[in-house]
């Protein structure tokens, strides 16, 4: 497939992709779209800042204006994702919420999975020269994750995280009488233990025969000599509950809150340039290599430069020439094809 970079509305890019055979063909669709912010934004270069894009939807309503807009973009974005696709749509909080409302009639509420919350990045708070205020400082950006279908799957999403190895209660609160059996002695009446009977006394096995055996052996070093594959499960005098040995790891899984990467980042002199660390993660984990990506706000092209490195193939869009100026530096030593739509 070749890649392909639109200058031109993209109402007008989508309406060619799918009168082209695109439907149901995009595996994954990040935008940046307009937050509403009322606010102008740049290209800053040497020769003085060039208007990149207006964010005030002038009129009586802007914010009808700007949902207007919105509705039937997001609508042919549904058409375009593959029935195991997923959009993630990156937002502050002028629009968010109503974008998730229109989100919810579009994509259906039970396609919802999550809103990722990001840092927006290393900006000054300026409050402290203020004795009072009337807000706080913003300091994140949201990201709205939907999937086209409700029995979509996908991957565990995981990240880089070293993390020692540890003892920890066996019993959970989660209230499931089929999981409560006699362990060490002990029935719980509330709660559960947290696997299943054959699990759990397959490990406490393992670790009768850690004890009887190796106990001169540090755990952790006797667990690697053996696999990696064994569970222990043991049970201390004045604990309560049994406790499991959880193993060390180097990744963790992701949860909503990706305090570790940033929104943005300033290498362009585009003023909303996102930072590749972002997208990286976000094609990395919800998409597969040769999956098609697209972004059809595709401001400086940072979606489309990480969906090049991370081998897949990509649609981007602007309307905006400077836009497509700094998408096209960047993608110089990649493939495409341009398309300028009237």
């Amino acid at each position: 497939m070749t890649n392909i970079l639109f200058h031109c509305d993209n109402s007008d890019a989508m309406s060619y992709l799918l009168h082209k055979g695109f439907e149901n063909k995009i595996d994954l669709v990040y935008i940046d779209p307009p937050f509403l912010t009322r606010d102008k934004y740049f290209l800053r270069t040497l020769g003085g800042p060039k208007l990149a894009f207006d964010d005030r939807f002038s009129g009586k309503n802007p914010l009808k204006l700007y949902l207007d807009s919105m509705y039937p973009r997001l609508k042919n974005i549904w058409y375009l994702l593959s029935p195991s696709g997923s959009l993630f749509i990156h937002l502050d909080w002028h629009m968010v919420h109503y974008i998730k409302v229109v989100m919810d009639e579009l994509f259906g509420y039970n396609n919802f999975r999550n809103e990722i919350i990001i840092k927006r990045g290393r900006r000054k708070n300026l409050m402290y020269q203020f004795e009072y205020l009337d807000r706080m400082h913003i300091a994140n950006d949201s990201l709205l994750w939907y999937s086209k279908y409700e029995l979509a799957r996908f991957p565990l999403p995981m990240k880089e995280n070293e993390i020692d190895s540890k003892w920890m209660g066996f019993w959970s609160n989660v209230d499931r009488p089929t999981m409560r059996y006699r362990l060490f002695g002990h029935v719980p009446e509330r709660g559960q233990w947290k696997w299943s009977r054959s699990r759990a006394a397959e490990a406490v096995r393992n670790y009768k025969y850690y004890l009887n055996h190796y106990s001169d052996v540090p755990l952790e070093q006797y667990w690697l000599q053996t696999g990696k594959k064994l569970e222990f499960i043991r049970k201390r005098n004045g604990v309560k509950y049994a406790e499991y040995w959880i193993p060390p790891k180097n990744k963790t899984i992701l949860d909503n809150v990706w305090l570790d990467v940033e929104s943005y980042r300033y290498s362009t002199g585009y003023e909303t340039e996102k930072h590749e660390e972002l997208l990286e993660r976000i094609i990395g984990q919800f998409s597969y290599p040769k999956a098609l990506v697209a972004d059809f706000f595709c401001g400086s092209g940072t979606t489309l430069v990480t969906a090049a490195r991370l081998a897949r193939n990509w649609i981007g869009c602007d309307s905006s020439s400077q836009a497509i100026q700094v998408a096209q530096k960047r993608l110089s030593n990649t493939n495409y094809e341009l398309i300028r739509l009237a």
